[in-house]
């Protein structure tokens, strides 16, 4: 079945490459990135396969959003990003008319919500946000600040990592930040591995503990996922 989702998102990214390769880019790093913190985190197989594709479906919404907006130089005026905030539930219909399940859609549905209620398209807050879209949620802020933008330049990873832990426990559930401030800074490279297999760090899975996250603490999403946090 994982092959079968695969070779179905490649078909979808590569109309997305088509028409946004900048987009369809983006995704591929947010996904390896996800996969990369999921692996560190001893998520089930299964589980990391939904994060992997929800990933690189997450913004082919954009696909529809208009190429005055994406293009513009700069920032998009008050108008132009209410159109933009469109994007997560024009790609939730595109995945879900494309076959893909509920998890992955809801993956490219919710990556914009924020833990403190403030994001959108349903102004989610922690308790209600799957752990699956936090873990997406934070690696694509991670890959758009390290990401040259018209308007400023990249950030380090360095840099990146401490403005997104400044926002840990209001915008990005401090559960994930963690494990972003945890990875290898090798593994926050871009780069094809992206395979299980591959990608987990020599020194094992890292060991983020839970016992300051308060409410925070991530509902029970399967023993691997336990074992790896005690």
């Amino acid at each position: 079945m994982f092959q079968t989702d695969l070779g179905r998102a490649d078909a979808v990214l590569a109309a997305l490459e088509k028409k946004r390769p900048e987009v369809a880019a983006h995704s591929r790093r947010v996904s390896a990135y996800s996969v990369r913190l999921a692996v560190q985190f001893g998520l089930a197989r299964d589980v990391i396969e939904t994060i992997r594709l929800g990933a690189l479906l997450h913004d082919v919404g954009k696909m529809l959003t208009p190429s005055r907006i994406l293009e513009k130089p700069g920032r998009p005026n008050a108008r132009e990003w209410q159109e933009l905030k469109a994007h997560p539930e024009l790609g939730q219909e595109i995945c879900h008319r494309s076959g893909f399940d509920d998890e992955v859609c809801t993956i490219v549905l919710y990556h914009h919500e924020r833990c403190d209620g403030s994001g959108y398209p349903d102004r989610l807050a922690h308790p209600v946000i799957p752990y699956m879209v936090r873990i997406v949620s934070v690696m694509d802020t991670f890959d758009a600040l390290t990401s040259s933008r018209d308007y400023r330049e990249r950030l380090s990873v360095a840099a990146a990592r401490t403005l997104i832990a400044r926002s840990a426990g209001s915008k990005y559930c401090p559960w994930v930040v963690s494990g972003l401030l945890a990875l290898p800074v090798q593994m926050l490279q871009p780069g094809p591995g992206d395979a299980p297999g591959v990608i987990r760090h020599p020194q094992g899975p890292a060991l983020i503990p839970v016992g300051g996250l308060g409410e925070f603490q991530l509902p029970r999403p399967g023993a691997a996922l336990q074992a790896s946090l005690s």
